[in-house]
């Protein structure tokens, strides 16, 4: 009985001293890709944090109760358009250890309108005000839902050429395209890295010059 209680006391050190050499090697991940980030376009650079997840319906929904940390934030242009990319961090909830990472990134809006949502089908559920909007492409309605409390805005903004171009767009796996009150923003679950950020970064810029946003001015 009395080597039992060395045993368990060494087992449980051992338990704690692993936990914490994961942590470590995790925090010195996230520094190694936050730096390829930073090297990943000229002129980019880490900015303080903000309350972008605050101004974002989609940044709120993963945030939950939780909140959510700005745990890395950069900004710079890319393609002549200024830009910011955010890793986000979720506490755990009740009886969880683990935080939750997300990866956002926005474009400022030219024009500001309804608010819209677009992800391939399953991403997310239409909620609150939201409408299904439909724009009569049999295929992309199938592929993708499309959510604004305006549908007659959604479809302007949205072209049937611009949609067209989403149905093979491997980049729209796992994103929610957002068009907040100031940003259009594309968010995914996941880690910031180049690998993550870029292919978004340059999703959102493609549909950016997609919409026709001086039509949309004359509202």
């Amino acid at each position: 009985m009395g080597a039992v209680v060395p045993l368990a006391f060494l087992l449980i050190v051992l338990i704690l001293a692993g936990g914490v050499a994961v942590a470590v090697l995790g925090r010195k991940r996230s520094v190694r890709n936050y730096q390829r980030l930073l090297r990943s376009g000229a002129g980019w650079r880490q900015v303080p944090a903000d309350d972008l997840w605050q101004r974002v319906r989609a940044l709120r929904e993963f945030a939950s109760s939780r909140g959510l940390q700005d745990h890395f934030h950069l900004a710079g242009q890319h393609r002549g358009l200024p830009f910011e990319a955010v890793q986000l961090r979720r506490p755990p909830g009740v009886g969880q250890r683990v935080f939750t990472f997300g990866v956002a990134v926005a474009l400022p809006r030219p024009v500001p309108g309804p608010e819209l949502r677009l992800a391939r089908s399953g991403v997310f559920g239409a909620l609150g005000q939201d409408l299904r909007v439909e724009l009569g492409d049999a295929e992309f309605d199938r592929a993708y839902l499309l959510t604004s409390t305006d549908a007659d805005f959604a479809r302007r903004a949205l072209p049937a050429a611009a949609a067209r171009s989403l149905l093979g767009d491997e980049r729209t796996a796992g994103v929610v395209l957002e068009f907040g009150p100031e940003h259009l923003v594309a968010f995914r679950p996941g880690a910031a890295t180049p690998e993550s950020v870029l292919p978004m970064l340059d999703l959102l810029v493609d549909l950016h010059g997609a919409v026709p946003w001086e039509e949309l001015s004359g509202r």
